[in-house]
């Protein structure tokens, strides 16, 4: 009788990595995603055979820091940019 393998919070990680597509959330649930993927990932190496969902935890971790690196890129990207210096917040910054 084989027992099944705890892979809950790497699907967790997983379905909270997809939030990406979240506009104003997306920072939060993909940090709350990498912090369990990384917590799974540690279980895992711990004990393989208690604890599965490998694949779900490395996709988890490579959507949730993609997002990430993309949305301060992007945020940075905008600050810089023509349309937001233009505005009087550019103006009024010494």
């Amino acid at each position: 009788m084989s027992k099944k393998k705890d892979s809950f919070h790497a699907k967790i990680a997983f379905w909270l990595s997809l939030g990406f597509w979240v506009p104003l959330f997306n920072i939060g649930l993909c940090i709350a995603s990498l912090i369990i993927a990384i917590n799974s990932l540690k279980k895992y190496n711990n004990d393989p055979k208690k604890y599965g969902g490998y694949g779900y935890i490395i996709t988890a971790i490579v959507l949730s820091s993609t997002s990430i690196l993309l949305t301060v890129l992007g945020v940075m990207i905008y600050l810089q940019s023509k349309s937001f210096c233009g505005s009087a917040f550019c103006q009024a910054i010494p």
